[in-house]
């Protein structure tokens, strides 16, 4: 049977969502970032098939950031977030997206500029192989970036872009897999994106070129587990195991390190920290749990008001810099939160998460830190 589209599926739910809404507004009152002049009829018309874009519901169409609260307060359980989604495709089939995407794009996807991309490859490995400070990642991680032939192994640990990051997350997580004398691979680099930021931001031909490259790249290892600390990585793969019947388990990072903790022996101290959720694993596939369970095993957790599945609050980072201010405005209320709670470190699971924080976390007070990071010094391997 032939697989559907991400055009042909957006479709058909936004047409089964926009017949299940009787426009009682919660939806927009949960937003965070929406204009309070939109009026949801407007919105509706908008996402009708044939329909244009209006100036506001293009403004709101950049700005969305799929966080998903409205979703979570529909009565009718209508998918507003689906339905913003075929809002943004026809923001990106008009032209009309904003300038930040063509810069995040520019180079993620194996159908970027090969040249480019060899340079920017290059660069990497050549900073990481001078700078003493990214030794660590040199020796981890370069071998690694879109490397052409794997072995087969039971665990995949896939990385995509955030090999890149700032951070040292893909680094420990490699570390940490080595300490425990696994049997892995490694897919990570611009080649091997995920598709799903392309998805967010209503380039949908490109997911769907980009989701048919992973499945392509993960079969290669044919492994049982695929591991990943993006949130967005972790969909792609839950995305294309159902649409392509692949037999593998994807793992958020915390999911596989809990099948480890005894081996792990993780130190636990009095610290108290709170936790921040990601949309996409806490909300939107209903996952809260599993790194909190992690968390519980280092640390004592103090829960900010808006939290778990129903109701954690959004790092902002998939507005893609359509508007710096409402993102900054995101952050403050979020740190504000996390030092309310009294605790020193806000952990997170996801490196989106992170990344996004990080733009400002020079004024937190509850400093962003991956989970990774946290497990990294507290283990003691047996």
């Amino acid at each position: 049977m032939p697989t559907k589209t991400f055009t042909q599926e957006l479709a058909e739910w936004s047409e089964l969502n926009l017949l299940n809404c009787i426009g009682v507004d919660e939806c927009m009152k949960a937003c965070p970032v929406v204009d309070p002049e939109l009026s949801i009829g407007e919105l509706n018309e908008a996402t009708r098939e044939g329909s244009k874009l209006t100036p506001m519901t293009l403004k709101f169409a950049k700005e969305c950031i799929q966080c998903g609260r409205c979703d979570a307060v529909c009565p009718t359980v209508a998918s507003r977030s689906i339905m913003m989604l075929t809002l943004k495709e026809k923001m990106a089939k008009a032209g009309k997206a904003p300038e930040a995407h063509a810069k995040y794009f520019k180079i993620r996807g194996e159908d970027r500029s090969s040249t480019i991309r060899a340079g920017y490859n290059l660069y990497t490995k050549a900073k990481w192989s001078f700078k003493k400070e990214h030794a660590f990642k040199n020796a981890k991680l370069s071998r690694h970036i879109d490397k052409t032939t794997f072995k087969q192994a039971e665990y995949l640990f896939y990385f995509g872009c955030y090999i890149f990051g700032q951070h040292d997350s893909a680094a420990k997580t490699i570390d940490i897999a080595d300490k425990l004398k696994m049997d892995y691979e490694v897919l990570g680099g611009l080649k091997s994106c995920c598709g799903w930021p392309q998805l967010i931001a209503g380039r949908t031909d490109e997911a769907e070129k980009y989701h048919k490259n992973l499945e392509e790249l993960v079969k290669e290892s044919n492994p049982k587990y695929v591991i990943s600390g993006c949130a967005e990585c972790f969909m792609s793969l839950r995305k294309i195991k159902e649409k392509y019947s692949m037999s593998f388990e994807p793992l958020t990072t915390p999911m596989w390190l809990n099948m480890f903790t005894e081996r792990l022996n993780l130190k636990k101290s009095d610290d108290i920290v709170t936790y921040h959720d990601s949309c996409h694993i806490s909300r939107k596939i209903g996952k809260p749990e599993p790194a909190r369970e992690l968390l519980k095993k280092m640390c004592e957790i103090k829960e900010m008001p808006r939290s778990g599945a129903d109701d954690t609050f959004c790092c902002g980072y998939w507005g893609l810099g359509a508007n710096p201010s409402q993102l900054e405005a995101i952050h403050f209320s979020r740190f504000d939160e996390a030092s309310a709670t009294g605790a020193k470190e806000m952990i997170v699971e996801c490196v989106t998460c992170y990344d996004s924080f990080m733009k400002h976390a020079d004024k937190a007070g509850a400093r962003p830190r991956d989970i990774v990071d946290l497990v990294h010094e507290r283990m003691d391997v047996k």
